[in-house]
Order: structure tokens, then C-alpha cells, then sequence
């Protein structure tokens, strides 16, 4: 099949390495392509509009259009859409199979609009979309953090070194991967500012001579696709490819990397040597030679998820390292982009999982954990200085001799305060 943009004459003294080629060119797009194939409908629905508030068709061609971006919608919602590789793209295939099911006029529809501001829009609406759901999962991570610090103020040992260091709780433990997990949803709402903006209408990165490319023509297609604005100058809409998937991958990378620290300690903890945390059996797996194993395999796997979605990050912020314009390289930006939200996403809900099928199991506190409230309360009660009092605290626990006058309850948090953040970034 001859591609829908192929050069006249370009199989003329083909070579027989002309296959290899194409499929080379091609790539993984026909499956890559598939996840973004519904944004293409929404954009190309809103582009028929614009083409018909600029003259560029009649309302009966705007209708036929229209109905036939919905059967294909249809056909995408039921799973009964695909991209043959002889069609390169979703763009591509959509068109296709427009023509065959109305006819001429569907050529029509690409008027004005190149595939280059058709992929941006389609990835514009597809992070879009993921950021948001992430968005959603990150905070739901929150909530489940905060359950468990609320069912669980048994105190715990604060570890730093991983030696014991100060008297901790498991309430102030989770609480505070929510709290950081809370502080970092910033990533979310600057990877969504950058998002929200359309670059439909910029065409191959320079705009075109009609009137859907005008800064208004531009304005209204954000208005039809729900974003905030129309990316400015046309310029620009190629300049942020990589920029914008950054971000998104950022806010998820962010979130995956608390998640690899949440998992690091529970995997310490439910080891026996800590016995701090038991794992419900569905976190975990048996060994094939040894029986009385149970492995931490779900909360090992989480470890490792950051550095996949960096790497996807990674991967494209090097692949963008380009002069201003379009590239055919920035192509082989898009399945990292899928790859590493895919994996980002699935990090915060299993993390979720995670923290609904662990327990505490309390143990007495080590009495030199109290050394230290014991130094500030004798540099209190003596009126001496701290550092007298405190050589005095090491010398007895280095002799076996210390024994702490009181035990301060363990410290909480203010949940009732970090209930109220959630709540109001919730509400944003």
C-alpha cells in the first residue's frame, strides 16, 4: 500500500532495501500510537470546527466529518481499531479509514494542519489526561498513609544509619512519607501548567496562512479541546517537546521515588532481624527450593520503579537535545513517554496496595533511645550545660550504667493538620 504522504515517484527504482527502510521509518508507531488514538479524534473533532469557523468547509461537510470521527471513536472504544505498519500512524489511519467510510471529503480534514502539531496535540491531551490521574493516585497514596498513622500510634524505632536512634511512632513513620508525598504534588500542578496548552493550529512549528493558525483561530481550538490556552508563539509548540514530558514524567518520578524509599523500609522492617512489620500474603512470594520462605517481592519490585521512570525521563530530555524545529528523532520520544507514565502510574496504586497490607508489631523500646530526652532534662532540671550532661549520658550507656529517669511518649504527628492539607490540595 502506497503511504498517504508518500512522494510522487517514490517507487520508482526502489531498492530491495526499501522494506527494511520503511519499516526502519516507521518504527514502533503503530503500536505506540494506539494508546493516543481517542486525543487524535478529540483533535481532529475540534479541527473540523475550526476549518469550518475559517470558510474551509460547509456545514454539511463539517457534519459528515463529525459523524465519522464518531463511528471510528466507536471503533477505538471497542478495541477494534489498529494501525496496519503500511500506515505508519494513528493520523494516518484515521484518514484511511475516514475515506473509506465517507469518502473525498475526508481529505478535507487534514487542511491546514500538519502531522507535527496532530502528534502534539494528541500527546498534549494524553498527558493531560495521565497527569491528572496521577495527580489523583499520588493523593490517594496520601489518604492511605494517613489511615494507617491514625490506626497506629505504637511507638517504633527511629532509625538514622540504620542504627537505633531516637523514639519514633508508626503514625509519625507514615505520616511523614505523606507529608513529603503532600509537599511534593507541586511537581503535579507545574507538570499540568505546562500541559494545559493547545499547539493546534501551529502546523509544522510555523503556523499557516489561514485563519486556524491566527492567534484567535488558535484560542478558540483551546477552548473546543479543554485546554487553558493556545501555546504561544507557534514557535514554541515544538520548542517544549521534551520539556512537557519532562514534567509529566518528573511528578510521577518524584512520587516513585518516596514510594522506592516507602518499600525499602518495609522490606527492612519485615525482615526478621527488625520484626517491625508482618506483610499480608499477597505482598509477598514463596521460595522454589526453600519452604518456609516468604519473600517481599511486591515491595522489591516498587524499589526499583523510580529508576524506570527517570530513565524514560532521561531518555527523552537526551533525545530533545536538538536544534529549534521538528526531527524525525523526536519520534522515538513517545514510547518512553508511554512507557514510563505506564510504570508510574502503576507504582502509586500498587504502593497503595502496599500500605493496606502492612502491619505493625510493636516491640518495648530500647532504653538508650531515651539518652537524649534524658541529656535535655537533667541540662533543664541542673541548670548545667548540654554538652557536660550529654559526655555524662554517653559515658553511662558506653559503661552499661544508664538508665533513663523518664520515657516520654512516643512523638505523633498532627494528623488533624495533614488531614487538612489533603483536603485542600483535594479541592484544587
Amino acid at each position: 500500500m502506497k503511504r498517504l504522504w508518500e512522494k510522487a515517484g517514490a517507487h520508482e527504482g526502489a531498492s530491495p532495501d526499501a522494506a527494511a527502510l520503511a519499516a526502519f521509518t516507521v518504527g514502533d508507531d503503530p503500536e505506540t500510537d494506539l494508546a493516543w488514538a481517542k486525543e487524535d479524534i478529540r483533535g481532529s473533532v475540534a479541527w473540523v470546527s475550526a476549518q469550518l469557523r475559517a470558510g474551509m468547509l460547509v456545514e454539511t461537510e463539517a457534519q459528515v466529518l463529525h459523524e465519522g470521527l464518531r463511528r471510528i471513536a466507536e471503533d477505538i472504544d471497542g478495541g477494534r481499531f489498529v494501525i496496519p505498519p503500511e500506515l505508519e500512524d494513528v493520523h494516518s489511519a484515521v484518514e484511511v479509514l475516514l475515506t473509506e467510510r465517507i469518502g473525498a471529503v475526508a481529505g478535507k480534514l487534514h487542511t491546514g494542519r500538519s502531522r507535527n502539531d496532530q502528534v502534539l496535540t494528541d500527546l498534549r491531551l494524553w498527558m493531560k489526561g495521565r497527569v491528572l490521574e496521577g495527580r489523583a493516585a499520588h493523593l490517594e497514596l496520601v489518604s492511605a498513609l494517613l489511615d494507617f498513622a491514625s490506626a497506629h500510634p505504637e511507638p517504633l524505632t527511629g532509625y538514622t544509619h540504620l542504627q537505633r536512634a531516637m523514639p519514633s511512632s508508626f503514625a509519625l513513620w507514615a505520616s511523614g512519607y505523606a507529608g513529603a508525598l503532600l509537599d511534593a504534588t507541586v511537581l503535579y500542578d507545574a507538570a499540568l501548567a505546562l500541559t494545559d496548552r493547545s499547539p493546534l493550529g501551529s502546523a509544522a512549528g510555523y503556523g499557516s496562512p489561514l485563519a486556524t493558525s491566527s492567534a484567535d483561530g488558535r484560542q478558540a481550538i483551546a477552548r473546543d479541546l479543554g485546554f487553558s490556552r493556545a501555546e504561544e508563539p507557534v514557535t514554541a509548540s515544538q520548542l517544549t517537546r521534551g520539556l512537557v514530558e519532562s514534567a509529566a514524567l518528573g511528578a510521577l518520578a518524584a512520587s516513585a521515588h518516596l514510594v522506592g524509599r516507602l518499600a525499602w523500609d518495609v522490606s527492612l522492617f519485615s525482615t526478621a532481624e527488625f520484626g517491625l512489620l508482618t506483610l499480608d500474603d499477597a505482598l509477598t512470594t514463596g521460595s522454589s527450593i526453600m519452604p518456609q520462605k516468604r519473600n517481599p517481592d511486591v515491595a522489591e519490585l516498587l524499589r526499583g520503579q523510580a529508576h524506570r521512570v527517570r530513565a524514560a525521563q532521561r531518555e527523552i530530555e537526551d533525545l530533545t537535545l536538538l536544534p529549534g524545529g521538528y526531527h524525525r528523532d523526536l519520534q522515538h520520544t513517545k514510547a518512553p513517554l508511554l512507557r514510563g507514565v505506564n510504570v508510574g502510574l502503576e507504582t502509586l496504586r500498587i504502593a497503595v496496595l502496599l500500605v493496606r497490607g502492612i502491619a505493625p508489631r510493636p516491640q518495648p523500646l530500647d532504653p538508650e533511645l531515651y539518652a537524649t530526652s534524658e541529656a535535655f532534662a537533667r541540662a533543664r532540671d541542673s541548670g548545667r550545660p548540654f554538652r557536660e550532661v550529654y559526655r555524662e549520658v554517653g559515658r553511662e550507656v558506653k559503661e552499661g550504667t544508664f538508665t533513663p529517669t523518664s520515657r516520654p511518649p512516643a512523638p505523633l504527628p498532627d494528623l488533624a493538620a495533614l488531614h487538612a492539607r489533603l483536603v485542600t490540595i483535594f479541592s484544587v
